[in-house]
């Protein structure tokens, strides 16, 4: 994973990747079928319709463009190697979304971190990148900077909530918690987000 990487200024991944892409060839070839089915939907829709979706979870929590670029390899591949995991009728997103959650804790058990550090050479983890007016990417900056510093869950519960707009009963799913847990931690991350946000908006 990772080959032909470019530095980019957005949360729009390219697609298709070509070891998804390779994938998805070879797993048609071993079944002998044209479309390899998750949930009845095939998985080239699926990865079409998610692809950004989970790249821009992936890069709010990681604040990194090649991390969340290898995650999100990572998340349709596992994905593709699970899909009978997934149960139709239920929330495709969301379920994609507990298996990207699951990539990002697993790298940073693995880099044996606790946090990510929010500021590293003068740059905000996940800080809008667009041109625009200074008041504005000011405020985007602080945001971003203070939802980095967010404790791991709650940061992932607020980031599903306000940037993918799932339920709390999606997002328990997902984290693999009830929904009260869910909405709790929603609550922690912004009580604490306005403490940090005090006084500077």
């Amino acid at each position: 994973m990772g080959r032909g990487r470019r530095e980019r200024t957005n949360e729009i991944a390219p697609y298709p990747l070509n070891p998804v892409d390779v994938e998805l060839r070879l797993s048609r070839h071993d079944t002998g079928s044209q479309d390899v089915l998750c949930g009845g939907i095939a998985m080239t829709q699926v990865v079409e319709q998610h692809w950004n979706a989970v790249y821009r979870l992936l890069y709010r929590l990681s604040g990194s463009s090649h991390d969340a670029e290898d995650l999100t390899q990572e998340t349709f591949l596992r994905a593709l190697q699970r899909r009978d995991s997934f149960r139709a009728g239920t929330n495709m997103r969301a379920w994609l979304m507990r298996i990207a959650s699951n990539a990002f804790f697993d790298l940073q058990r693995r880099r044996r971190t606790a946090k990510a550090t929010p500021l590293e050479d003068g740059q905000v983890q996940g800080a809008p990148t667009q041109a625009g007016p200074v008041e504005t990417q000011e405020l985007g900056g602080l945001l971003a900077a203070a939802i980095a510093r967010l404790p791991e869950t709650p940061r992932l519960v607020f980031l599903m909530r306000s940037l993918e707009e799932l339920s709390f009963r999606d997002i328990a799913e997902a984290i693999g918690s009830t929904e009260e847990t869910a909405r709790w931690h929603m609550l922690q991350a912004r009580r604490k987000l306005l403490e940090m946000l005090d006084g500077k908006l």
